[in-house]
């Protein structure tokens, strides 16, 4: 993996593979969020670098998309060029099960205090920040960065990618809804009647966004987790204010404190374009005070922008499906071959032993692997790639009988930004639970001597296609030579 010392040093080797494009004079109310969602929409598009926006001093710019393609997520990652998804998913999967937390690195001073406003010269308006959908209840600074909070009562630290508005100079929201570690820890400083301190970054090396928005465990530290995943400590300065520790080499850092409801009213935060492509309601949330910023010369926000319609590439995904695995082999559960995401469907891949070892998996699997459970979970047999549509599709189409092998489950904790099951009372009182679904179109294990002689597959065998593309190529080309589609 490399070790990208901030995002300029990674912006230069996008650069030099062919992949970013620079815009000149786009605007932050229309112009910035509609070219970042249209550019999204094609297979390994590049990273964008917007430049000279209007309104803002000169050298203020906002990068987006930095790693929605094969060969930016190769420069973060350090995968073999050529990897398909499955082999993603297994080589991620086994690095994770070789983790070793690395920590930071404490240093005095660094890039991100060559420019600092304190107080009452604190003026976020200086900064770009765009409508990034139409929609939007106003312009978001915070569309890609990342917040650092630390437990009260264990004192580690949380990194946490959670969407900012801007409400004025000196005060945005902060998107933190119920179960996230960051909400959690917020409201135990809100119990002993404390405004929560908080660093907020909105540009910096790509690798401490990817550890924010990674699921870790409660209390696992996303800086040490960062440091592993580029290779190499980060270096961090101590923030004067809060005690947090903010990246020496950051773009841009808002420091400043929660503010408890108890010392000033909750402010409502959106509507904002969700990734599910309804825009999310607005509903109070407690407000971040800013009381400092810190910022390089001509500093970058990096924006990642939830949209709807996001084609990431060949690489897209695998480091969460390979985080996913990484948890259910640490269950210990024997028999898990394979994970993957199809649409809506988390797709685990089983080699059943014994009776009631599937539900035994998706039990653990429910249990959110360190996020939300799954709206829909899917087991297969181990015959099945769970990274392959038609497969998955099939299995689900000739081996369920949703009489006996679909099983719901009410009341668990679900995602807000999804408008199904969320209703206008519930999110009043922010009660995010809902139905899911398990279903098990794995082949019923008491009939698994039996099945293939049962129900043989109609498919042409191997080498009778083998032969018949070597007889015929001359004559029909390659559309006889190419191989099964599964």
């Amino acid at each position: 993996m490399t070790a990208f010392p901030d995002l300029r040093a990674f912006l230069d080797s996008v650069s030099e593979i062919g992949e970013l494009r620079t815009v000149s004079g786009a605007d932050t109310k229309s112009e910035i969020g509609a070219i970042t969602e249209i550019t999204a929409w094609s297979p390994e598009h590049p990273m964008l670098l917007f430049d000279d926006i209007p309104g803002v001093a000169p050298g203020f710019r906002i990068a987006a998309h930095s790693y929605d393609s094969y060969q930016r997520m190769r420069l973060l990652y350090g995968f073999r060029d050529g990897a398909g998804k499955k082999e993603l998913v297994t080589w991620w999967k086994d690095r994770l099960g070789a983790y070793r937390p690395v920590p930071p690195v404490e240093v005095d001073r660094g890039p991100v205090l060559e420019n600092t406003q304190d107080g009452d010269d604190v003026d976020l308006h200086r900064f770009p920040a765009p409508l990034w959908h139409q929609g939007d209840a106003a312009p978001y600074l915070v569309a890609g960065g990342a917040s650092v909070l630390r437990d009260p009562d264990t004192g580690t630290l949380n990194v946490g990618c959670y969407r900012g508005m801007v409400y004025d100079r000196n005060t945005i929201g902060h998107h933190l809804a119920a179960g996230h570690h960051g909400q959690v820890i917020r409201d135990k400083y809100f119990a002993r009647g404390l405004n929560c301190p908080v660093l907020v970054s909105l540009g910096h090396d790509v690798s401490f966004t990817l550890a924010g928005s990674e699921n870790l465990g409660f209390g696992e530290d996303e800086f040490e987790y960062g440091g592993f995943l580029r290779g190499a400590p980060y270096e961090v300065i101590t923030g004067p204010r809060t005690g947090l520790p903010m990246l020496a080499t950051a773009e841009i850092v808002l420091e400043g404190e929660i503010l408890r409801p108890e010392a000033e009213p909750k402010r409502v935060e959106g509507p904002w374009g969700e990734g599910a492509g309804y825009y999310a309601a607005g509903f109070p949330q407690p407000p971040v005070r800013i009381h400092a910023v810190y910022h390089r010369n001509d500093p970058i926000i990096l924006g990642e922008p939830t949209l709807r319609f996001r084609n990431r590439g060949a690489a897209g995904g695998f480091s969460r499906t390979a985080h996913r695995w990484h948890l259910l082999e640490r269950s210990g559960l024997e028999g898990i071959t394979g994970i993957g995401q199809v649409g809506p469907y988390l797709v685990i891949a089983i080699k059943q032993y014994y009776s009631g070892q599937a539900l035994r998996i998706a039990d653990f699997a429910m249990s959110g692997l360190s996020d939300r459970p799954p709206r829909y979970l899917v087991l297969v047999d181990d015959d099945i790639d769970p990274t392959n549509r038609a497969l998955v599709e099939w299995a689900i189409s000739t081996r369920v009988d949703p009489s006996a092998q679909v099983h719901i489950q009410r009341g668990r904790w679900g995602n807000a930004i999804n408008p199904a099951g969320m209703t206008p009372d519930k999110r009043a009182i922010e009660d995010y639970s809902m139905g899911t679904m398990i279903i098990d179109a794995c082949r019923p294990f008491a009939w698994r001597a039996n099945w293939d002689s049962m129900f043989k597959e109609s498919d042409i065998d191997e080498g009778l296609r083998r032969q018949t593309a070597e007889k015929w190529e001359s004559a029909l080309g390659p559309i006889i030579s190419q191989p099964k589609p599964v």
